[in-house]
């Protein structure tokens, strides 16, 4: 008896041994097991400002609209797409400064502005109801702005642009934060209509 029961304690040990030995089996050490892993979507949300855009309008002339620059002040809007953060003012400035695309140009599209002024802009503001355009030194780059009809559509183009994007409706521009070498450029003087060339604001 004393053999048989000795036995069956053996047995007895051997089955809760067996059992711990597959419950080790079964959970895997700290760290060292197959993580949790997210779904398809459910990883960290992707930022969209990155891809988000917005249409700004630039106005050009256009010689099949405005054959023989008829009117020299005429302009058409021509839309563009900017990064949805982006400055509505500074942005449509910069994308006016670059000129028509190839594409714009087939349409007949045409400026002053080109890839030979596209980073001629320095800055650009609004205060109280008037949008400041701060330029640099583009008159030996298209001197025939300075123009009777030139000056013109130079300044339909940057006003109409300025105006809409900055919604203000009064614009005021410089050359390298000097309104007077500005309009001196375009043969005309500093009076009320442009602040006396006051180069505060630039400044």
């Amino acid at each position: 008896m004393v053999r048989a029961k000795g036995f069956a304690g053996v047995r007895a040990a051997g089955a809760v041994l067996a059992g711990l030995l597959l419950l080790a089996g079964c959970t895997p050490p700290d760290g060292n097991g197959p993580q949790p892993t997210n779904g398809p979507g459910a990883g960290p949300e992707r930022s969209q400002s990155s891809t988000a855009t917005k249409t700004v309008l630039v106005y050009f002339d256009n010689q099949v609209l405005n054959p023989n620059a008829a009117d020299c002040s005429k302009v058409y809007a021509v839309p563009r797409t900017v990064p949805a953060s982006a400055d509505m003012l500074t942005a449509s400035m910069q994308q006016l400064l670059a000129g028509p695309t190839a594409a714009e140009s087939a349409q007949g599209y045409r400026s002053w502005f080109s890839s030979a002024t596209a980073n001629a802009l320095v800055s650009a503001k609004v205060s109280g109801g008037t949008s400041y355009v701060n330029l640099t030194d583009i008159r030996t780059v298209i001197p025939n702005a300075s123009t009777s009809c030139g000056s013109q559509a130079l300044l339909a183009q940057l006003g109409t642009t300025a105006q809409q994007a900055g919604m203000t409706p009064q614009v005021r521009y410089a050359i390298e934060g000097q309104p007077k070498a500005f309009w001196e450029w375009l043969q005309m003087g500093c009076d009320a209509s442009n602040d006396n060339c006051d180069a505060a604001p630039f400044n």
